[in-house]
């Protein structure tokens, strides 16, 4: 919503679906991982079985290299 111009900011986008501009910051952060980890997140499907994957367990790996990020990779696979 924020890319299509549907909301200027992280503060409308949370304003319109009713949680934090903390929250939304979170969640955008996320989608700074490598696209091949949030694919393998993906194709676990929705809702998981059990929590394989938190976002909490995700966090430290924002921001780091592919190289350190595909550690995540073989947390999932297991």
């Amino acid at each position: 919503m924020i890319k299509t111009g549907q909301v200027k900011s992280e503060a409308d986008l949370a304003r319109k679906i009713g949680i934090s501009r903390v929250r939304v910051n979170q969640i955008i952060r996320l989608l700074i991982l490598d696209t091949q980890i949030v694919r393998q997140i993906e194709n676990l499907g929705d809702p998981l079985l059990s929590q394989i994957v938190t976002e909490r367990m995700l966090r430290p790996y924002i921001g780091l290299p592919f190289n350190k990020q595909k550690n995540i990779l073989q947390i999932i696979k297991s």
